[in-house]
């Protein structure tokens, strides 16, 4: 059964995911897209929480050597709040 656990307790499922995946995930920072997820699950929907953090990964997947997470998930977390403002009107 999964538990919850601090952002640092998840590195081992990381490494070992992206092992599995064959993806190098030296530059994953959980606490980002933690962060995201649990924006958008408090302001869109839960159910869009892990589709929104899938697609912030194909965003800097396209966006290769030049992606800056930090940016895109900002971007992300500014539209899941004009979603939740616009909802409200």
């Amino acid at each position: 059964m999964a538990e919850h656990l601090p952002a640092e307790a998840l590195i081992p499922w990381l490494q070992a995911a992206g092992e599995e995946l064959q993806l190098d995930t030296s530059e994953v920072n959980i606490d980002t897209i933690l962060g995201v997820a649990g924006q958008v699950a408090h302001t869109v929907a839960r159910p869009a929480a892990p589709l929104s953090t899938f697609l912030l990964g194909l965003a800097v997947a396209r966006a290769g050597k030049d992606a800056d997470l930090q940016a895109l998930a900002a971007q992300l977390n500014a539209r899941a709040r004009r979603w939740a403002e616009e909802a409200e009107e």
